[in-house]
């Protein structure tokens, strides 16, 4: 598992939640800070601080994520973001997928901001975010390759690879994940972050965040956009 991360606290706070009571854990937990402001590392990762540069993109994913590639011991490669709810079941599952194909993701997106009550449901089945993609270690040195260029690099991957991947929903298992938005800290990538940004729907009474996050209560401190 690799886990990107940076001036996000309460988020990665949750992330590490969100591991220990997976049903099947990683043997391998690289996380990977370059953060203003290092964290405290936890006994169950392995953490490698990466000291900001100036010269650093405006977006470092893909730099945080090449300097996690070398530590790589595993034959299965998940990619974990700290803003995501993961379900307990998310790791054995991926996992399991695995065993069939090179390349694995969750289609039909889910994505909910927490600071203003509303969620985005899309309908990509061609294509996975970066945060619920897993990959073969036989798989890597074309990973890195994705790396170089824009920060989307889910887009990249999907776009190559072909018959070898496989895009599944947790419509019938059980909802896996939800990519949350509008919490504290430093900003993320997708429009999604923008409360403002079309698509958005209006969740009255939070009936879709419940159905999709098991451990809703956790963020009720949060919602109705109060910040740090």
């Amino acid at each position: 598992m690799i886990t990107p991360t940076g001036d996000r606290p309460f988020a990665f706070d949750l992330c590490q939640r969100w591991m220990l009571r997976q049903t099947r854990r990683p043997d391998q937990w690289i996380v990977i800070d370059d953060g203003k402001t290092p964290m405290k590392p936890y006994a169950e990762m392995e953490y490698v601080r990466r000291e900001p540069k100036t010269t650093d993109p405006k977006f470092t994913l893909g730099v945080n994520l090449a300097a996690a590639i070398p530590l790589i011991r595993g034959n299965k490669v998940l990619i974990m973001e700290d803003d995501e709810w993961y379900g307990a079941r998310y790791v054995e599952i991926m996992a399991e997928k695995l065993n069939q194909v090179e390349v694995v993701g969750i289609g039909c997106s889910k994505y909910y901001h927490i600071g203003v009550g509303k969620y985005i449901k899309h309908n990509n089945m061609d294509h996975a975010s970066l945060a619920q993609t897993g990959f073969r270690s036989s798989f890597i040195n074309e990973f890195i390759s994705f790396l170089e260029g824009n920060p989307f690099i889910d887009l990249r991957i999907w776009k190559a690879i072909g018959k070898r991947g496989l895009i599944f929903t947790d419509h019938d298992i059980e909802s896996l994940y939800c990519g949350i938005k509008g919490l504290p800290g430093r900003t993320g990538i997708g429009s999604g972050h923008n409360p403002k940004v079309s698509g958005y729907l209006p969740d009255p009474g939070g009936t879709i965040f419940r159905s999709w996050v098991k451990d809703h209560e956790v963020y009720q401190g949060i919602q109705g956009g109060l910040k740090s």
